[in-house]
């Protein structure tokens, strides 16, 4: 294998650990511990100059409950594309609100990007999704409310909130509002 090739191996690697440790909000710190290794080697190879060891990847993956394959998968960069408005998926809630699949990826974990339309007065309750589901919604007009049910936050345009969803959660629209909602669920096992 050239040194070129190992090379980039190694930093796919390292953008792998860096990705599925930001996803769940830990600190290098935090996968330390839970890995059993030392910052400077984690943050070596995040930066795609070690030479991690089998079972330092083992463990890596471990920390994360991912099968060690899952940190060596080649991780391609996607393809430009152009999502149209409106272009994916309709989904329509008794509630009034429309939303629209802009784009949906599920390496390592899932994550799915709608675009919202709630006009006034609509009231969606958003019910708990899996455990460690995380939800950011970015208002782009009018205003709105969303959040868990015990701690709603009102947006303007350009205002955006992330929150758990796997409690019960909401959107209001108190102006008619559009919105773009990103859904990180959590990785599980592949």
């Amino acid at each position: 294998m050239s040194d070129d090739r190992l090379h980039d191996i190694t930093r796919g690697v390292g953008r792998t650990i860096r990705v599925e440790r930001g996803a769940r909000g830990m600190s290098l710190g935090d996968l330390a511990r839970a890995a059993g290794l030392s910052k400077t080697i984690l943050s070596r190879i995040e930066a795609g100059d070690g030479n991690p060891s089998i079972e330092t990847l083992w463990r890596v993956s471990h920390a994360f409950d991912l099968p060690l394959g899952a940190l060596l998968e080649a991780g391609e960069r996607p393809a430009t594309r152009v999502v149209p408005a409106r272009s994916g998926r309709r989904l329509g809630a008794d509630s009034g609100m429309t939303a629209w699949l802009v784009h949906a990826e599920g390496q390592g974990h899932r994550s799915e990007l709608y675009e919202l339309d709630l006009p006034t007065g609509v009231v969606h309750p958003g019910r708990p999704h899996l455990p460690g589901t995380t939800e950011l919604v970015l208002c782009t007009k009018g205003r709105l409310r969303a959040g868990p049910d015990d701690d709603p936050q009102e947006l303007g345009a350009g205002d955006a909130v992330w929150f758990a969803a796997d409690v019960p959660h909401r959107y209001e629209a108190l102006r008619h509002a559009t919105a773009v909602c990103m859904m990180l669920y959590p990785a599980g096992d592949r």
